[in-house]
């Protein structure tokens, strides 16, 4: 693509990870010391813009956050890893959606997933992920809500 718009929009999750490794994960009642956590960028959409961008791709993302400082952070981070958010939402009065990866001492992982339905892509969120021009989209994520 010419100029200096996006090679790219990928119209999926936005979400932020907690990954907490431990050396077992405990059983009901149990609990476990957290060896290592992290917090970071995540969902499947940021995920792909973002590795877009590390390939020397200009990727857009387009995706829904809430209006909540996790939000915020998301999109900043996405902007600091060379993902134009200029289609992403921040949804008034929603909470971004955070995904929980308890990683144990073999490399087994659960999944926790907070994804409030209000941070779920819409039709109407597609339809307005960006100008005419924008070459591509990647529909990861968007649910049958969508009607996609």
């Amino acid at each position: 693509m010419s100029g200096g718009g996006p090679d790219v929009c990928v119209v999926g999750q936005v979400a932020r990870d907690l990954v907490l490794v431990v050396g077992e994960v405990p059983g009901p009642g149990g609990s476990a010391e957290v060896r290592r956590r992290r917090e970071m960028l995540g969902g499947k959409g940021a995920n792909q813009a973002v590795g877009l961008a590390q390939l020397g791709m200009r990727p857009a993302l387009a995706g829904v956050v809430g209006d909540d400082d996790a939000g915020r952070d998301a999109l900043g981070q996405a902007t600091r890893d060379g993902v134009d958010v200029s289609a992403g939402v921040r949804r008034e009065g929603a909470r971004t959606g955070l995904i929980v990866d308890v990683v144990d001492g073999d490399g087994g992982w659960r999944y926790l997933e907070d994804l409030p339905s209000r941070v779920l892509l819409t039709e109407a969120d597609v339809a307005a992920a960006g100008p005419a021009g924008w070459p591509a989209l990647s529909f990861e994520g968007v649910g049958a809500r969508a009607g996609l």
